[in-house]
């Protein structure tokens, strides 16, 4: 296919070359049979104009050096971007026009609102520059491609084009919340660590039993209880209680509309904001992110865990597809004992309600997070959120960046919403 277009332009070029030529040899005749003043001034003045037409056909766009430069290859969502696009010319041959143009991705056109492109009329100047503007970054991953150029004769018969790689990328990571406290780290801050025989030998005591909830380990079934009660009995350890924190976020979404991949925005704002307070409270944390697939980050602290996570964080993508209460169901034996699970989604079905209630039945502490862009709330809604609450866990609604407000349901009962 590109071979017959190649062919094409081939052939249409020859054709206007044709047709100047024919221009060029009628008025000639006509100057030569009919003489006079104004028939050498039309054959004069359309060769001249001719003659410019094929300089410009002459002369090499490959005498152009393009280059980019943003100053930055990472901003933080929400920053100014400013891009300066130079063009350095061998020989200063005025052009009638010259389109210059920066080619990128989508996402940035998107937050541009338009092709990022200027045009120099007539000048004899060696070097061109122009900037352009992103006033407020989203986050995400981002790739400059190349920049173009584009000219033509002042009738359009030969247009010149050409292209130059200038590769580049930008990757934006998430804003995030200062977070002066909240009473899911003030509760870890009272504890102390122990050590590590200590650690062990708490989790070889059996504190008691309880009945079996689906997602137990069978290994840890209290056989001789169940045989005595007539029901499955699981052992229960004496609990550890360290300061760690496992934060899920919850990528699958219902649609891909605008507020919905706000409140997704929201969401990854919120985790990044948690990373930031654990890290600053010395705190041991990690993150799985589950959606399509599922990414890991174990607990840990320190710098480079927590440039890990956020790096993460600023690719991470709203998804249609995948199943994050399957993902939690498949790997809800591989959350790290002791820890505290905070799940950040921007929505609540039956099935999370539903491992909810299995986590919190293994006296797993969870805190579940929903983000929304406005503060209206279905009866759904409400409904699901004092489900979450009578089931043991602690639910929060974050909008719009503010934080801890406390709302009431109908049935009187009262629950913690980041707002």
């Amino acid at each position: 296919m590109s071979y017959v277009k190649a062919v094409y332009e081939a052939v249409k070029r020859v054709l206007k070359l044709v047709l100047l030529f024919a221009v060029i040899a009628g008025t000639f005749s006509y100057a030569m049979f009919q003489g006079g003043f104004v028939s050498w001034f039309l054959f004069y003045t359309v060769a001249t104009i001719l003659t410019v037409m094929l300089l410009y056909l002459a002369i090499p766009l490959g005498g152009l050096e393009m280059s980019r430069s943003t100053g930055q290859e990472a901003a933080v969502a929400g920053s100014k971007l400013t891009v300066d696009v130079k063009i350095k010319r061998k020989w200063p041959f005025p052009f009638l026009y010259l389109v210059v143009e920066d080619v990128m991705d989508e996402g940035l056109k998107k937050q541009l609102g338009n092709t990022p492109k200027i045009i120099y009329y007539p000048t004899i100047k060696k070097e061109l520059t122009f900037s352009y503007t992103i006033p407020k970054l989203k986050r995400g991953e981002y790739a400059f491609y190349g920049i173009r150029v584009e000219t033509s004769d002042m009738f359009g018969l030969f247009k010149k084009e050409r292209y130059v790689k200038a590769k580049g990328e930008l990757l934006v990571y998430p804003d995030h919340y200062h977070i002066e406290g909240w009473d899911a780290y003030e509760r870890h801050d009272t504890e102390t660590r122990m050590s590590t025989s200590d650690f062990v030998e708490d989790m070889t005591s059996v504190a008691g039993a309880r009945e079996y909830v689906p997602g137990d380990k069978l290994t840890s079934i209290d056989w001789k209880v169940s045989a005595r009660t007539n029901k499955l009995m699981t052992k229960e350890f004496e609990e550890y209680i360290g300061q760690n924190f496992l934060v899920m976020l919850n990528e699958q979404v219902f649609d891909t509309k605008a507020d919905t991949l706000e409140s997704f925005e929201k969401a990854v704002e919120l985790v990044t904001s948690i990373v930031m307070y654990s890290q600053q409270k010395q705190l041991d944390y990690g993150l799985w992110t589950m959606g399509e697939g599922v990414v890991r980050f174990p607990l840990d602290r320190g710098s480079d865990h927590q440039q890990m996570i956020v790096h993460h964080l600023a690719k991470v993508k709203a998804s249609r597809y995948g199943h994050f209460e399957a993902r939690l169901k498949e790997a809800d034996d591989q959350i790290p004992q002791g820890a505290s699970l905070i799940i950040v989604t921007t929505q609540i079905t039956d099935e999370l309600l539903e491992r909810v209630n299995v986590l919190t039945g293994r006296r797993v502490q969870v805190y579940v997070c929903l983000t929304v862009t406005t503060s209206d709330r279905s009866r759904w809604e409400e409904k699901r959120f004092y489900e979450l609450k009578r089931q043991g866990a602690v639910t929060y609604m974050v909008k719009e960046g503010h934080f801890f407000d406390s709302l009431e349901t109908d049935e009187g009962e009262r629950y913690e919403t980041i707002s």
